[in-house]
């Protein structure tokens, strides 16, 4: 099965949480207690996502964490890259990072024979399509919305969505 770590999922809440409440400045504690998310882990958390350029933080009384870019220009492929590292579907899927032409391709000596290595190629490739075309808008918009109560759980919860890969 692949789901998402509790990292993504916690990143997701707070960066749903700051786009939900633009004009504020969140601390990670004020976010943390209200969805019962781990105050060091949500820390943790936060650091990453202002050194990729996500979130970014102000220091002070008032301090805490805002959305450095619009909820539209991040997307699930941003915000799972920036926790777990590079998405992956398996060990020999190439991996690219987006906005560059650099791609890091992990080898694999069954490469050469492998009969499944072009069709999961093509899911990965559809997988990072996927990620890329799902915004923070997209979730905050489907998290408002009683028309989809599948995107929408409990905190903690996997964001869980249908993908049809039937044009693979």
């Amino acid at each position: 099965m692949l789901s998402l770590t509790r990292k993504t999922d916690y990143a997701l809440i707070a960066l749903a949480h700051m786009a939900q409440t633009p004009e504020d400045c969140c601390s990670a504690r004020e976010i943390a207690s209200r969805y019962g998310v781990p105050l060091p882990l949500l820390m943790n958390i936060l650091k990453l996502l202002t050194r990729q350029g996500l979130a970014k933080s102000a220091r002070g009384p008032r301090g805490g964490y805002t959305l450095a870019v619009l909820p539209s220009e991040i997307t699930l492929y941003d915000v799972i890259r920036a926790v777990e590292g590079p998405v992956q579907l398996v060990q020999c899927a190439d991996h690219h990072s987006r906005g560059s032409s650099e791609a890091v391709k992990t080898t694999c000596g069954l490469i050469s024979s492998c009969p499944v290595y072009s069709p999961i190629q093509l899911v990965h490739n559809k997988l990072i399509e996927f990620l890329s075309g799902v915004s923070l808008a997209d979730v905050v918009k489907q998290s408002r919305c009683e028309c989809a109560p599948e995107l929408v759980g409990a905190p903690g919860d996997s964001f869980r969505a249908t993908v049809d890969l039937s044009g693979l």
